[in-house]
């Protein structure tokens, strides 16, 4: 089939990649190859290079599709992967992930005699737990004995926010890799690592380097110093060669010195220790009616997609998983983030978790804007799970019923399942003031009912709580 420019919606971060540009169509994500580099794709399906890969999960899946575009010699289409994430939003043991899929990415290239021509983060989404580069626009041939040029972008965007998190400040960490993937700047440098951790053996190594540099002019003849210069620029850069046995070798050492960084370490929340609240999700008597209200939502609307906002340690989001549905989670504690992506990667569930949290995500709020696409365009889904959260966004985040319902109204295409704390419970009672005057019940489902046709209340023998489901 014959595609015009006009009948497809490109991509926007792909404007600029003439040789190799995503567009949308029918439902589909595809790839344009122009004619220069359509022979190389065409040679790589050919002998099966990509298929291992993708075999592998360390690429995306793609075939080539049986379309033509104007303009272009090839048209590739690729599995869309269920939501896109960006590193800002990853605590650190999935960015340490993705950054172990690159090396291992390179080191598998290598072998083929490819490699990556970048190493850019926003190359990378995760397939729930699962790391998994898309641009195959980045793959390209490997020169012989050449450093790999995308050996800074992974020290800036990957090992050098590891080691900051790494000293506890993952919060400064990914706010860095927001402000310099929004700034298009080169990623965290060294420097940074250092004022932030209050290291400075990179300093004193930069220095020798300096001083070797000095010795070696005066001492290298002048007709040996282009080979000199190019050892020292490999030297410098402490890049991999492409091509060789070397650079699979020093890829390896790479992927140890990622695997070396010791990340803060979740506190303890069991996942097996059936207690209240983490019991077995195979319902008993020791669900609480809350749990219960949620699992009969969940088996009755059976929603192809959660997003559960302020997912805490995680029990709905892996209640949702099992019941067949692909999940986002978002909380803004790293800790639980990490628990939650800890326990989907053992068990293999489609839970994508991310560190953020709604008053970041609203779009009813200025700030929620970000580099890449917004929160709403690629996190909405068949049902929004709001457990726990309300009387928090009223009472330290200053947020009205309007603007929580209207927010959470704008990520749900079909159901919302909300929990209202009444108030009657001591946290509320501890914060009501005549500022609040107009928290009540009433008023929250008033709310709730300008953005959805039903609001039903489920019953409860719980003291203080509700569960409320909202269908459009």
């Amino acid at each position: 089939m014959k595609l015009v420019a006009d009948q497809v919606a490109f991509h926007p971060f792909s404007n600029g990649d003439w040789s190799g540009r995503v567009f949308s169509w029918g439902g589909g994500l595809y790839r344009a190859i122009g004619w220069e580099r359509a022979p190389f794709y065409e040679r790589l399906f050919s002998q099966g290079a990509l298929r291992d890969l993708m075999r592998r999960q360390l690429l995306v899946y793609t075939e080539i599709a049986d379309l033509e575009l104007e303009g272009y010699a090839l048209v590739l289409k690729h599995r869309t992967v269920p939501f896109v994430s960006h590193c800002y939003e990853w605590c650190g043991e999935m960015l340490k992930a993705a950054a172990r899929s690159v090396l291992q990415l390179e080191r598998e290239l290598l072998r083929y005699g490819l490699t990556l021509q970048d190493a850019h983060p926003y190359n990378v989404l995760f397939d729930g737990p699962t790391p998994v580069w898309v641009d195959l626009g980045s793959l390209v041939p490997a020169c012989d004995g050449e450093p790999w040029q995308a050996y800074e972008e992974l020290l800036a965007y990957y090992t050098r926010p590891l080691k900051i998190m790494a000293a506890g400040r993952g919060d400064i960490a990914r706010c860095l890799l927001r402000c310099l993937l929004r700034d298009d700047a080169s990623g965290i440098q060294e420097r940074d690592v250092e004022a932030i951790t209050g290291t400075a053996s990179a300093g004193i190594v930069r220095t020798a380097k300096t001083k070797a540099k000095a010795v070696a002019r005066k001492a290298v003849p002048l007709v040996l110093r282009p080979l000199a210069s190019r050892a020292m620029r490999s030297i410098r850069h402490s890049q991999p060669l492409t091509g060789t046995k070397e650079g699979i070798s020093t890829i390896d050492n790479a992927i140890h010195e990622i695997e070396s960084i010791r990340l803060v370490q979740p506190r303890a929340i069991s996942s097996n220790c059936n207690g209240a609240d983490f019991p077995d999700f195979v319902a008993t008597t020791g669900w609480t009616n809350k749990q219960r209200n949620v699992a009969e939502i969940l088996s009755a609307k059976k929603p192809g997609s959660v997003l559960d906002i302020g997912s805490g340690h995680g029990w709905y989001s892996q209640l949702a998983a099992r019941n067949g549905a692909q999940v986002v989670s978002v909380d803004r504690d790293e800790a639980a983030v990490t628990k939650l992506f800890f326990d989907a990667v053992r068990w293999q569930l489609p839970i994508l978790p991310l560190v953020t949290d709604f008053r970041s995500m609203n779009p009813m709020m200025a700030w929620a804007a970000a580099p890449g696409d917004a929160y709403v365009d690629r996190l909405r889904v068949d049902m929004v799970l709001a457990l726990g959260l309300v009387h928090h966004l009223v009472f330290e985040q200053g947020l009205n019923f309007d603007l929580i319902a209207r927010g959470l109204s704008a990520f749900a295409r079909r159901h919302l399942t909300v929990e209202f704390i009444d108030r009657e419970d001591p946290y509320v009672r501890e914060r009501l003031s005549n500022r609040f005057s107009w928290y009540s019940l009433e008023n929250f489902s008033t709310a709730l009912g300008r953005e959805f046709r039903e609001v039903k209340k489920f019953p409860s023998d719980e003291e203080h709580l509700c569960v409320l489901l909202c269908e459009r």
